[in-house]
């Protein structure tokens, strides 16, 4: 027996008669399900499984009519519990799509002149030598001009950029002498934080304003008058365009935190969409943030061929062990796509892009991971084992792609691109406080650099011990590795290849092994400290037109630059690659890497299997 669901039926009615009744299938036929609470699943629905037919879709929302032309380009529509404050929400879905909402200005940054030199130690030293005051975390100072006598205070909201993270605040007060905003809610660090002792720009952002309505499929919700405002695009007609707007912040939730296990239960063959997030900073991660499915302490669950896109937070936050996320389809999410803390998870095969919406820095792939800024967090984030990330595709990130911890960590045969497009201090692969991980057959490019601690392809942070970064490639990242207050860690047979100039950097680490690597770098390559370094042998370390540097560092100080003497089989000759471009390394005759046992790899088949993809 199975209980069908069909388009307007009751669902939570539909989910507690199939308890009752014992059956053990849920089905949603085709057609747009509308939720206005989550389904919530316990452990008396072991066993369970929700699935849909092509074309069954859940939404967390409801529809908004009634548009009336307020003007030559921008339409309204009433919305009372806006105006009471009973209801908010900072994401709109305009004809299945994730809405931009108005942004002021409309590209670049604004930069505000608020100070915090306060010195940073590190995470694993405590973080600021002193702690920020509540004014510090509340207030900022902006530029003369930046704002105009028409900015609304109700209705603005402020991303302010940090390093590895940013802080979305409201507005509480404006003090148009002083230039002073007041926030309605705390961020996460003092703006300006980072910004003078790692040298970049102190950015911010306002949404939500009639200022940042600049081009159609912009929208903003006036919140004094009460109304969504929204520009059609051009091909829109808004007596027939469907508006969807985000009511609660979960659509399923499985399991609770409060001891007992929910297992057994599988979520397949679904298309989910449109729920809301708070208005908050996230910390690090956006991990505070909820998902549209959330897994609390459960064993066992399986979440595959899904497809969820245009959520408010994460698209999937779970926590428990033995989780497998399959052949999904993440994206246009407000924060994450999957946040995975527990033993034995296995992502496999999702494609995940364009996530980080309204909280930039929401990491794409959080497994099994530590925050580095909370140190109740260390000791038992470091005990969470054998979780697997394998032939996931990842693109168009603001931060980083992959975030992992714990020990026993298998990441091998992902494709990432395009990745750290908004933030510092990230990689496409970063993890922290693990041991004995595995980082084997992936394959890295294009992503920028960035100031401050910059943007790498292959990160090791803050207690990464005894891991292995073997048989990997990058191309068109200026950084291939940062290495920090990390040991024992061994880099081989890895290709780094660099149109500029190129950067491998250990900070304040030890006990590296670096062997048989390809580097290819067009104007110079630094390689430090290499104090840290135990073993550097048969490398291939050709900088191009530019020298072979490194540096002596007294923790970030440098207190020497010279070039590196090679020796123990070292060169700075050409590898002679025939091709590599789609992953696959091909040598030339006489390479050098014949020579020195330096084998040509193939991760031309990292990220999805495609055949394996039967996304609804």
């Amino acid at each position: 027996m199975a209980i069908h669901i069909q388009a307007g039926d009751n669902i939570i009615a539909a989910v507690a008669e199939a308890r009752k009744s014992g059956d053990r299938n849920i089905t949603f036929g085709a057609g747009d399900h509308f939720l206005d609470e989550p389904i919530v699943l316990g452990a008396e629905d072991a066993g369970l499984k929700i699935s849909g037919e092509e074309g069954a879709r859940l939404f967390g929302g409801k529809r908004i009519n009634g548009w009336q032309q307020k003007s030559e380009n921008l339409w309204s529509a009433k919305v009372p519990e806006v105006k009471d404050g009973s209801w908010d929400f900072r994401m709109l879905i305009v004809n299945d799509r994730y809405a931009s909402r108005a942004r002021y200005p409309e590209e670049g940054f604004l930069i505000h002149e608020t100070d915090f030199d306060v010195t940073w130690l590190s995470t694993y030293e405590g973080g600021f030598e002193r702690k920020p005051t509540y004014e510090e975390l509340t207030t900022l100072k902006y530029k003369d001009g930046d704002l105009t006598e028409h900015f609304e205070p109700a209705n603005a909201e402020l991303t302010i950029f940090h390093m590895w993270d940013e802080s979305l605040v409201g507005i509480k007060g404006i003090d148009r002498d002083s230039r002073t905003l007041t926030f309605s809610n705390p961020s996460g660090w003092p703006p300006g934080a980072f910004a003078k002792a790692y040298n970049f720009e102190k950015r911010y952002i306002v949404w939500n304003t009639i200022e940042g309505m600049t081009q159609p499929g912009q929208w903003f919700l006036d919140r004094a008058n009460g109304e969504v405002v929204y520009w059609p695009l051009p091909d829109e007609d808004m007596n027939e365009v469907e508006v969807i707007a985000p009511m609660v912040e979960n659509l399923l939730i499985v399991g609770d935190n409060q001891g007992d296990v929910t297992t057994g239960i599988t979520i397949a063959n679904l298309s989910l969409s449109g729920t809301n997030a708070p208005l908050m900073s996230g910390a690090f991660g956006a991990k505070l943030f909820d998902g549209a499915i959330s897994l609390r302490n459960v064993h066992n669950v399986t979440l595959e061929n899904l497809s969820l896109y245009n959520v408010g937070a994460h698209c999937i936050k779970a926590s428990g062990d033995n989780i497998k996320i399959s052949s999904c389809h993440l994206h246009h999410a407000g924060a994450g796509a999957i946040r995975l803390v527990g033993s034995r998870g296995v992502v496999y095969n999702n494609h995940i892009h364009h996530i980080g919406r309204t909280f930039p820095s929401a990491i794409a792939l959080y497994v099994g991971a530590t925050d580095p800024n909370v140190p109740e967090e260390w000791v038992p984030g470091q005990a969470y084992t054998d979780c697997e990330i394998q032939h996931n595709e990842l693109h168009d990130v603001p931060y980083a792609a992959i975030c992992a911890g714990g020990k026993n960590l298998k990441i091998t045969k992902n494709l990432i691109y395009r990745a750290m497009q908004d933030l510092y201090d990230g990689a496409g692969i970063y993890i922290t406080f693990c041991n004995n991980a595995l980082v084997k057959h992936n394959f890295i490019k294009d992503i920028k650099d960035s100031p401050g601690a910059g943007t790498s392809a292959y990160y090791l942070d803050e207690k990464a011990i005894d891991c292995l970064v073997e048989e990997n490639m990058e191309i068109n990242v200026p950084r291939p590795s940062h290495n920090h207050i990390s040991r024992n860690n061994t880099f081989r047979n890895n290709y780094f290849i660099i149109e500029g100039k190129g950067w491998f950097s250990m900070e304040r680490s030890e006990g590296y092994t670096f062997e048989k690597n390809v580097v290819v770098a067009g104007d110079g390559f630094e390689l430090f400290d290499l104090a840290a370094v135990s073993t550097l042998k048969d490398n291939i370390l050709f900088s191009g037109k530019g020298k072979l540097i490194t540096k002596d560092l007294n923790k970030y100080e440098v207190m020497k630059t010279y070039e590196i003497d090679l020796k123990d089989g070292n060169t700075n000759e050409d590898p002679m690659l025939e091709s590599y471009r789609d992953g696959k390394v091909v040598f030339a005759a006489g390479s050098p890497a014949e020579r020195l046992g330096i084998k040509p790899i193939d991760v031309s088949d990292a990220g999805l299997i495609k055949e394996e993809l039967v996304i609804n």
